[in-house]
């Protein structure tokens, strides 16, 4: 009977530490992330992002940490559409707070008030750190 419940025990321990390692945070990437959409491409510098929270950007999903692209299968994954949750153009430049998560356009849009000198290489469509 002991045995039985050691054994049980040691299972529940073990699943719990393949759960809590399915769920933790992934290392950084070291180089740019290529953000591939409909007519431009994005280098995103995921270093120099360094102090914003994680979950800031990658919101969780179903309650639980997710740190997917945004463009993986099912989330916004419409490279085509301007508007809707699904549109990846709509999650990074929408400045609303409709969404679960904070936009690349939102923050930036936020630092150039703060930082005037910024706002073109901030929030620029082209000649700017987004779109070069």
């Amino acid at each position: 009977m002991r045995i039985s419940l050691f054994l049980a025990v040691l299972a529940l321990c073990a699943f719990g530490a393949v759960s809590a390692h399915a769920t933790a945070t992934p290392a950084v990437p070291e180089g740019p992330i290529e953000f591939k959409g409909a007519k431009k491409t994005v280098m995103f510098p995921h270093s120099a992002h360094a102090k914003v929270e994680c979950v800031v950007c990658h919101h969780k999903v179903n309650g639980e940490p997710n740190f997917q692209k945004c463009a993986t299968s099912g989330c916004h994954d419409d490279l085509t559409a301007k508007k809707g949750e699904k549109s990846l153009y709509f999650v990074v430049h929408n400045k609303g707070a409709d969404l679960r998560h904070q936009t690349c356009l939102a923050c930036h849009s936020k630092v150039a008030e703060e930082k005037p000198d910024l706002k073109k290489e901030l929030t620029g469509c082209s000649k700017s750190k987004c779109h070069p």
